[in-house]
């Protein structure tokens, strides 16, 4: 006779798709020879400070001008091109692993943020994005009177 199991929620099997669909859902898909085929990736990061927010992205040899950055009803787009860099007179690619394409992320920020104090700037291939919190979501010290 064999023995019961009882699979209650939250069990390893039971959260397998989920997880492997949440994690094939973020990496590139490879149609060969280096094309990104579907898919959006490049590693974000997404850091609170009392004045605002920085996303910091990571987007390693791409030109100031094959970036765009934009936000939209409190969602921040980051949108990256890297263009198929093409043989030189003589020479064939035999092994090409690295991504090329259009590639965007966007990530939904908190409602405290202010529209219009974002600035963005790209060095040494780390993309930063800032944005500040409204005044009315920031800190601030209540003076205590005495009567």
């Amino acid at each position: 006779m064999s023995k019961l199991v009882r699979v209650g929620r939250g069990m390893p099997f039971e959260l397998f798709p989920r997880d492997l669909g949440a994690f094939l859902g973020n990496w590139p898909w490879f149609s060969g020879e280096g094309h990104v085929q579907s898919g959006s990736w490049f590693p974000i990061d997404l850091v609170e400070t009392q004045e605002g927010y920085r996303v910091i992205a990571e987007v390693p040899g791409v030109p100031r001008d094959a970036l765009a950055v934009s936000l939209e009803a409190n969602v921040l787009s980051i949108r990256v091109t890297k263009a198929v860099p093409q043989p030189g007179e003589g020479e064939s690619v035999h092994v090409r692993e690295r991504v090329f394409g259009e590639f965007t992320r966007s990530i939904s920020l908190p409602r405290d943020i202010d529209p219009e104090n974002v600035s963005a700037e790209c060095r040494d291939g780390v993309l930063e994005v800032t944005v500040g919190k409204s005044a009315q979501a920031k800190p601030r010290q209540i003076d205590v009177r005495t009567p």
